[in-house]
């Protein structure tokens, strides 16, 4: 198959971009939402309607969202692939939200027929984008490192869903190893993988470094192996063996974090811009949260304490994936609108810088409002016997991600603003 790749410029904007906003908008619910979850969160009680509701619709609905609309473009762009098709956006955005609607709907009437046929819904549509989207990865030219481990995060999406479709239709099968699999696929194997594998594409390219010496295959392979020891350890009977092979999975894991960061600082090291803009520091800030949620999850596992186990995954799941997320929109959306709005016509050389696009003011108070309310939400999770002001800090915490994520909607739809409208092919 032959794979021909256009010299005319863009004439409509990236559907990237669609699934970006519409990602940004179904989160706010869930995030609000956690204003009146995380007292119980604190207390260990996480199997709430409200609960199930909130996380599958920030999980599914705000970062699976996103994620559909990254891989749509970075697949083309990294990998020297087909474009994805456009009529994608059009059936695929629809369902998916709609199923994700169904999902949430389910939860919260605690009806899981409805919850696995929103599932069943959600696992044909992602079947279908994944079958498209590997015809276009497929035939890439520039398999890389990232390209090629790029399967396995992949893979795990996958088997997250069959596990989770097996949960709705049997719920009174459900155990704990099985639950615990779920949750690791999911938040481990999945979102971590993707995480770690695409760090090492999007860092360098995001703050213009090269000449770095990093070993993707090294981190990858110790982490994916980490993980999939600490699942098996959850079907293991409680003893010796079950022990050994989860301090196994813990010295892994926290080796191949390590070497991570090690890699990433020796990217960051080699940049080759005079600055870093402010969008790569929020990205740094939501890695350390990234990597310190991780181990903390690890350690409060292998050590049987509650005490740092949900702030853990609380700083995982907000401060690093959806802040790593939001960080990275602020780069994407103006490169998109300047592809859409300037590439390749007259009026590019009077267009603003790709990164100066974005009102700076804005998208900062928006991610560090974000950022303070994921540390008020760790600081009313543990465990420091301040239940008079814990509601306090719950709403404060839910307020100021809420707010801090719509105020970035804002700043990111001004940037769809800049130049006005595409003047018509031809117009000068």
């Amino acid at each position: 198959m032959e794979i021909k790749f256009a010299n005319s410029p863009k004439k409509r904007l990236s559907a990237t971009v669609y699934y970006l906003f519409t990602g940004l908008a179904l989160g706010w619910p869930g995030l609000l939402a956690t204003g009146d979850l995380l007292p119980s969160w604190q207390k260990g009680t996480i199997s709430l309607a409200l609960s199930l509701a909130a996380i599958h619709l920030l999980v599914l609905g705000s970062m699976w969202t996103i994620a559909f609309g990254v891989l749509y473009q970075i697949v083309p762009i990294a990998f020297q692939a087909q474009s994805m098709p456009r009529h994608v956006l059009y059936w695929h955005l629809p369902i998916h939200v709609l199923s994700v609607v169904f999902m949430v709907v389910g939860f919260l009437r605690l009806q899981f027929v409805v919850v696995g046929s929103g599932g069943i819904l959600f696992f044909c549509n992602t079947i279908a984008y994944l079958l498209l989207l590997g015809r276009s990865y497929f035939y890439a030219r520039n398999k890389t490192g990232v390209y090629k481990a790029l399967s396995i995060p992949l893979s795990a999406m996958g088997l997250v869903i069959l596990v989770g479709l097996f949960q709705a239709f049997f719920p009174a099968q459900v155990n704990l190893p099985l639950l615990l699999t779920h949750v690791l696929l999911g938040g481990f194997a999945f979102w971590g993988g993707l995480v770690l594998v695409f760090s090492y594409k999007l860092v360098p390219m995001f703050i213009i470094s090269h000449g770095f010496k990093v070993s993707l295959i090294r981190s990858s392979s110790l982490y994916f192996v980490a993980v999939t020891l600490w699942i098996v350890s959850n079907w293991l009977p409680n003893g010796l063996l079950s022990r050994v092979v989860l301090g196994v999975s813990c010295v892994l894991l926290l080796v191949s974090l390590a070497l991570y960061v090690r890699d990433m600082i020796a990217i960051v090291r080699t940049h080759k811009k005079r600055t870093i803009v402010l969008p790569m520091w929020n990205a740094s800030l939501a890695m350390c949260f990234l990597v310190f949620g991780q181990a903390g999850i690890l350690i409060a596992t292998f050590f049987h304490t509650i005490f740092w186990l949900y702030p853990s995954v609380y700083l995982f799941a907000f401060g690093g994936l959806i802040a790593l997320m939001y960080s990275y929109m602020q780069k994407m959306v103006p490169f998109l609108w300047f592809e859409y709005r300037f590439s390749k016509r007259p009026e590019r050389k009077t267009a603003p810088l790709i990164d100066d696009m974005v009102p700076k003011r804005t998208a900062q108070w928006g991610m560090a409002l974000y950022f303070m309310g994921v540390i008020t939400g760790v600081v009313g999770l543990l465990d420091f016997r301040i239940h008079a002001l814990l509601l306090w800090l719950s709403w404060l915490s839910a307020a100021c991600m809420t707010l801090g994520s719509m105020l970035l909607f804002v700043a990111l739809r001004f940037v769809l603003t800049i130049g006005g409208t595409r003047p018509a092919d031809g117009a000068v």
